[in-house]
């Protein structure tokens, strides 16, 4: 969701950038990269170690919630993501959501422009025990999916704009198309993924 769907990454990292210097602390757009796609555990792990401490970690990020609550901020949708969605509502394949962030978010992130309908399920990184890249969300995802709609693994596709996603939805044996966001792509993501495309209306008009 986060970076593909919704374009919220951008807002996140110059938030978490502006709450570091605050103390001292030059956090760059590679570090914060480092944290896309992962589950929150995974995420809070390694950006407490980036950070030198839980003391500094629990300060950037009450500064990140208080800034982004305070502007009363709604993440816009990414670049064709509403009209994809709706080729796929027109064509009758059914779509859900299997990302990193917790239910609350992507209710509210989804629900805050008009786009939660579309979406048979949704979830959460925190449902499963090992977050990506390990498979265990889209494995989720696509069992909840079955009691909608009967079908085989190789008929579904995933969409990603992160490193670890990819390799979750590759390790599911699903066909992805990765939509880069903040960073490219390893070889490994490039030469085992479905397509690497600019954008989702890039996608959508190769259809």
């Amino acid at each position: 969701m986060d970076g593909l769907l919704i374009d919220s990454e951008h807002m996140i990292m110059q938030a978490c950038i502006a709450a570091a210097k605050e103390i001292g602390i030059t956090y760059t757009q590679a570090e914060y990269a480092e944290l896309i796609g992962r589950a929150w555990p995974d995420a809070t792990r390694i950006m407490t170690k980036q950070l030198g401490g839980d003391d500094n970690f629990q300060h950037v990020m009450h500064c990140i919630n208080a800034s982004l609550d305070s502007d009363g901020n709604v993440f816009p949708l990414k670049t064709g993501a509403l009209a994809l969605l709706k080729y796929y509502q027109a064509n009758n394949i059914i779509c859900g959501v299997a990302s990193s962030s917790p239910t609350r978010h992507i209710e509210e992130r989804l629900g805050a422009v008009g786009v939660r309908d579309y979406f048979t399920i949704v979830t959460s990184g925190h449902e499963v025990r090992n977050g990506k890249p390990n498979p265990d969300i889209y494995l989720l995802a696509m069992d909840r999916l079955q009691a909608y709609v009967t079908f085989a693994v190789h008929e579904c596709i995933a969409f990603e704009d992160s490193e670890p996603g990819a390799r979750a939805a590759i390790a599911a044996a699903l066909d992805v198309i990765v939509v880069p966001d903040l960073k490219q792509p390893s070889d490994f993501v490039r030469k085992n993924s479905y397509a690497v495309v600019e954008s989702l209306d890039v996608f959508l008009n190769g259809l």
